[in-house]
């Protein structure tokens, strides 16, 4: 049976119009797991009121405006963990929704060295309509979810799953996978541990690191003691359907067993 999915109404806003797709998803809103799979930057789309910010269409498909096979391999990972899950409904050259709004990086006027023309000298009232109309419903659904998931049992789990362009500035970056975590280390060191026994070259904290920006797992688990972590995996290993289902079997294999562990349910600080 395929999962339920739900899509919030849009704000009332001229930033959205009628037919541009609501700011947020929800898929399998019933999933028995206690684990909130999210996907901060699933998507390439732009309001049509920004006219694509002013780029032509081929860089949509690159890493500037979206994380490569993160959306499709969060939906299996819903499906086979039987977890609800949460994707972004924007590009994030729009706004990104893991930076805190004002940051530098919230709405890049640069991305890997292309220009973000619509993006250039933003009045601050455009920078508040970006905000109400994406960044605060995805992360108000992040929320209603964490809540939903306690309150019908022990304290939930934020697992955010991201890819990484494989060249950067130059950079050959060399990790086929990466952990990102900040104190609390009931998921990520085991889920190192395991993904490095299957031979996979394991970057913790790499190739960026949760200490400095790790906007939702912080803004929803983290300041909770809640258990979480983000998994960020190259893009060439998840830019067709066979890696896709691949790195599926990997983490429904890998998570499946670590999620046994009842530690991972309770509020810590660290």
């Amino acid at each position: 049976m395929d999962a339920e999915i739900i899509q919030f109404p849009k704000p009332a806003s001229s930033f959205l119009g009628s037919d541009d797709p609501a700011p947020f998803e929800v898929l399998n809103p019933d999933g028995g797991s206690q684990m909130l799979l999210t996907c901060d930057h699933a998507s390439r789309l732009v309001p049509k009121s920004l006219d694509q910010l002013g780029l032509p269409p081929e860089q949509f498909d690159r890493h500037i405006a979206y994380d490569i096979g993160a959306e499709a391999l969060t939906r299996i990972l819903s499906d086979t963990l039987d977890a609800r899950a949460v994707f972004a409904g924007y590009s994030r050259l729009v706004i990104d929704v893991n930076r805190p709004p004002g940051h530098h990086q919230s709405v890049p006027v640069v991305s890997d060295g292309t220009e973000i023309p619509a993006n250039q000298n933003l009045h601050e009232d455009d920078l508040d309509q970006r905000i109400s109309a994406l960044f605060d419903p995805y992360h108000e659904a992040i929320g209603h979810s964490m809540a939903h998931l306690w309150s019908r049992g022990p304290a939930p789990v934020l697992f955010s799953v991201h890819s990484f362009t494989p060249h950067f500035e130059n950079y050959q970056r060399p990790w086929d996978v990466g952990i990102l975590w900040k104190h609390d280390p009931r998921l990520p060191e085991p889920l190192m541990e395991k993904l490095e026994d299957r031979g996979l070259c394991v970057g913790n904290n790499e190739p960026y690191s949760a200490l400095e920006m790790a906007y939702t797992i912080d803004s929803h688990a983290g300041a909770a003691g809640l258990t979480n972590c983000v998994i960020e995996i190259r893009q060439d290993l998840v830019s067709d359907q066979a890696g896709i289902e691949q790195w599926a079997e990997i983490l429904t294999e890998d998570l499946s067993d670590i999620l046994k562990d009842t530690n991972l349910y309770e509020a810590r600080g660290y």
